[in-house]
């Protein structure tokens, strides 16, 4: 049998893997083949389609991808109508995505004619043929399976070698600050103490039911005949308190939403600083490694400028020049290794993580359109700190209600049953005796009524309004504060996407002077100034695109958590 070397193999199949998918995908006419679905969105689907349903996190793990970059994906699905969101029954914070009708549609179409492109490539095999053809791509497959395997076994075990610093990427980042995090945690305590006080304020909507045992003396002086003895139970169940109790519940609600608004707003709070706490890194770390390269080429260029003076083809001036220009940029660059120190610092005391770390995610551009009309009305619905006025107002509210309840009468109904012995020492010698322990019962309906307090009343229900009044105007005031905020973080992405696309094309002309400045110094046709200028124009150049950069990406971020939407990437809620 013919044998090949695995060098030839790999030149076959690189070439032939190509033109046997285009064979396979030659006869479609559908979504993915025209572009308007992307080979992502199909994987996508057909994860949904074969699960039935699935949250953004499992999702993200079955597609190997980010949170934040699976979210992105959904959100296109979503406005083409393949996919749809849906709320968990047990737990409403979960949602789940599943296929519309017209997704169903669309994968089934794309399994369909993925099936009939196989058939018709491979239809020149015999039964044989092709059961051998399977076995290999069935032994391939084993083989990727097994390699997979053993490379996780591998990671499990630490290596001899020192170990690289862990590379986090931001959804990475994220996740982990979110689970360490002590304000989180204390917000999520917050909310389990409003589920306990709504339990509270349920009780008093139903009966209460006391035990009672009492012993009593009359007469000091002869203490066999003057005292009493009772042992019973007793049943209340407020029946009218001028609607307090049910206020009281409606609040208890209200708490509870005030504290999962309050909640979120923490999260997302928590993943905005982190986002911005990863992009500063990003950009110290891009700054140190162009002031880097500058000195680089300072120190290479005063290197080649004291040769040529010692050989005499370049002036003294020349070459103190040089030293000159190597000896400014030194201390930008020593600064900038600093900040990128002191970056770290910061997110690690937001993230908890401990020791030296790489950051994986490039800052990049990644343009994003956002309708400014549009983003205002979703910050005025969804932003949390808005959410979380708005349940304290409704709280003041009640408290207005229960305040105003002490106008009211307050009715019980009530029932008692009771033993009692009124001589418990008629067995002793000398006593008068006794009839021994007897039982009875009543039961009724009790009212009492505050009908004067000196003003307590009116005043308690005055503050109340003044409070709620306070609240109102807050909530205002913090609409146009949101509303700025939003505002501000759509210029600053406009402004800084421009800016970008100034710099691309400086940094490629700062490249081209910098090469015209060597050649024409190094032909002796001018001085180093122009080499040394040329050079601080490329770095400032460089360093302009990054700060652009990180203020875009900072922009983007910031919109988000404005208009309220930042904490969907990284949670299922």
């Amino acid at each position: 049998m013919k044998t090949i070397s695995q060098n030839q193999f790999t030149e076959f199949m690189s070439k032939a893997l190509p033109e046997l998918m285009a064979s396979v995908t030659r006869g479609d006419d559908n979504a993915m083949s025209s572009g308007k679905i992307s080979v992502p969105q199909f994987w996508a689907l057909h994860h949904i389609n074969a699960a039935g349903k699935l949250t953004v996190n499992e999702l993200a793990a079955a597609l190997h991808r980010g949170k934040s970059s699976t979210s992105t994906l959904l959100g296109r699905l979503s406005a083409n109508g393949l996919v749809r969101r849906k709320h968990g029954k047990s737990d409403r914070r979960v949602v789940y995505i599943s296929l519309t009708p017209k997704g169903e549609e669309l994968i089934g179409q794309l399994v369909e004619n993925r099936k009939d492109g196989i058939r018709k490539t491979y239809g020149s095999l015999s039964g044989t043929e092709r059961a051998l053809y399977m076995g290999m791509i069935e032994k391939v497959i084993q083989h990727s399976r097994t390699l997979a395997a053993i490379a996780l076994v591998l990671a499990a075990f630490p290596a001899t070698a020192q170990k690289a610093p862990k590379s986090y990427s931001l959804d990475e980042s994220i996740r982990i600050g979110l689970e360490r995090s002590l304000v989180v945690a204390n917000a999520a305590r917050g909310r389990e103490i409003a589920t306990a006080k709504k339990k509270q304020a349920m009780s008093g909507a139903f009966p209460q039911l006391a035990g009672l045992a009492d012993y009593s003396l009359y007469d000091a002086d002869n203490l066999t005949d003057s005292g009493s003895t009772r042992v019973g139970a007793e049943a209340s169940w407020q029946i009218f308190s001028g609607g307090r109790t049910v206020s009281a519940i409606r609040a208890s609600k209200t708490y509870q939403q005030l504290t999962a608004d309050t909640e979120q707003r923490v999260q997302a709070s928590q993943v905005r600083d982190i986002a911005f706490s990863y992009h500063t890194v990003l950009l110290a770390r891009a700054q140190v490694e162009v002031l880097e390269q500058s000195v680089r080429q300072l120190r290479d260029f005063e290197e080649e400028t004291r040769k040529k003076f010692d050989t005499g083809t370049a002036s003294e001036f020349d070459w103190l020049s040089a030293k000159v220009a190597l000896s400014n940029e030194e201390p930008r660059w020593v600064a900038a290794k600093n900040k990128l120190s002191l970056a770290k610092i910061a997110f690690r005391n937001l993230t908890f993580i401990d020791g030296d770390f790489n950051l994986s995610d490039p800052l990049e551009y990644t343009p994003v359109r956002v309708n400014l009309d549009e983003a205002l009305a979703l910050g005025m619905r969804k932003r949390p700190e808005l959410l979380e006025k708005a349940s304290a107002i409704s709280l003041r509210k009640e408290n207005i209600n229960q305040q105003k309840s002490d106008y009211y009468p307050r009715v019980d109904l009530f029932a008692a049953y009771n033993y009692y012995d009124p001589d418990p020492y008629g067995w002793l010698p000398g006593s008068t005796g006794g009839e021994g322990w007897q039982d009875h019962w009543n039961a009724g309906i009790r009212a009492s009524w505050n009908l004067f307090d000196g003003g307590r009343r009116r005043a308690n229900v005055s503050e109340s309004k003044l409070n709620m009044a306070i609240e109102e105007d807050e909530y205002f005031d913090l609409r146009r504060t949101v509303e700025l905020e939003i505002r501000t973080y759509w210029l600053r992405g406009r402004d800084s996407a421009e800016i970008i696309n100034a710099t691309t094309e400086s940094i490629g002309l700062a490249e081209r002077a910098l090469k015209i400045a060597r050649s024409r110094f190094d032909a002796g046709l001018s001085t180093n100034l122009e080499v040394t200028q040329a050079n601080l124009e490329l770095s400032d150049a460089r360093l302009a695109r990054f700060v652009a950069l990180h203020e875009y990406m900072n922009a983007v971020t910031g919109m988000k958590y404005a208009v309220g939407i930042l904490l969907e990437e990284y949670t299922d809620e």
